[in-house]
């Protein structure tokens, strides 16, 4: 598909994390924390789901954030560990100088993930692509500093704000150069960066050239699948700087417009994963879900490009509705 050739049929794609973890009886915090566990859950998704694009990680927007400082929640039951606090809040401006980006070892999960991205290649390398996930630069950033501190540094305080992206960027190139040497691509999350949480003119000065830089150096060092951003929201209006960060995939959502998206994406190596809401799916909405994987099915027609996808499954989802909405996805596919 990235060389512009016809599929068979277009590729299943759903966001399993804290999902896998369910599969295997074992909560978030503890699936979160342990390389093997975290490769058993990604592992049996697939047995599961034989789904086309394996993702390993379950709190995927903490691991960089957490080895940088953050604190993070334990992840009991069903819910998913998540950032308490944000160390460079208060007095953030004069640390951040002497903030040392952090390397893997007994106090954070960096060398973690990487362990269990190997484990999954080992498994499952031969037969689908596996992608290791991330927290992008900007994002990192975001939970160090807080979102309101760090957005009004870059209006008052842009040497302060673009100071500590390069510290995340250092980070996250380091991180993404560790997961590519298992094999594995690498997802960059920007959940951080989705509109209107900011608007493109931010997006195109401070989530652009910082990603770039990453996507650009696994490209040159690395025979992997290829990086991407990942992120939500409408993705429509970003697709020139998606385009400039050298992203391989983009997310679109049922009510995206797919014509503009078709447009900008047709022959220039991105992939375009249409995304329903996965709520629908743990609550069995099934005529809901149905009216959306039909609009995408007709926004999508003739794209060969296009991936069916959902937004990140949740732990409580049975196993059978992601089975149902594959299927429901396959057949509203045929013939497209």
């Amino acid at each position: 598909m990235l060389e512009g050739k016809r599929p068979d049929r277009w590729p299943f794609v759903p966001s399993v994390y804290e999902h896998g973890a369910a599969l295997i009886g074992g909560s978030p915090g503890e699936v979160s924390r342990d390389a093997t566990l975290m490769a058993e859950a990604a592992i049996e998704a697939r047995s599961r789901y034989q789904h086309d694009l394996v993702t390993v990680g379950i709190d995927i927007y903490n691991i960089e954030a957490e080895a940088f400082g953050c604190r993070v929640s334990s992840g009991e039951g069903s819910s998913i560990p998540g950032v308490t606090t944000h160390p460079l809040a208060d007095d953030g401006e004069s640390r951040i100088d002497a903030l040392d980006i952090p390397q893997p070892g007994p106090s954070n999960r960096l060398g973690l993930i990487a362990d269990a991205s190997q484990q999954v290649m080992k498994a499952l390398g031969e037969e689908v692509w596996v992608y290791a996930c991330m927290c992008g630069p900007f994002s990192q950033a975001v939970e160090l500093r807080g979102f309101e501190q760090f957005i009004t540094d870059l209006y008052t305080s842009p040497e302060t704000a673009h100071n500590l992206l390069e510290k995340t960027t250092a980070l996250t190139g380091q991180q993404a150069e560790r997961l590519s040497r298992q094999g594995c691509g690498v997802y960059l999350y920007e959940s951080w960066a989705t509109l209107p949480l900011i608007d493109p003119g931010i997006f195109g000065s401070c989530v652009v050239p910082y990603n770039r830089r990453v996507i650009s150096a696994v490209r040159r060092g690395f025979e992997t699948p290829p990086p991407a951003i990942v992120m939500g929201g409408d993705t429509s209006i970003l697709m020139d700087f998606f385009l400039a960060a050298g992203t391989s995939l983009v997310v679109a959502d049922f009510n995206t417009d797919f014509d503009f998206v078709r447009r900008n994406t047709d022959g220039k190596g991105i992939l375009v994963r249409g995304c329903v809401d996965p709520k629908q799916i743990e609550r069995a909405q099934w005529d809901d879900l149905a009216r959306a994987v039909e609009t995408l099915a007709r926004k999508g027609r003739g794209m060969g490009n296009f991936l069916w996808g959902c937004g990140c499954v949740s732990y409580d989802t049975p196993a059978g509705h992601v089975l149902r909405f594959k299927e429901m996805c396959l057949r509203a596919g045929q013939g497209a």
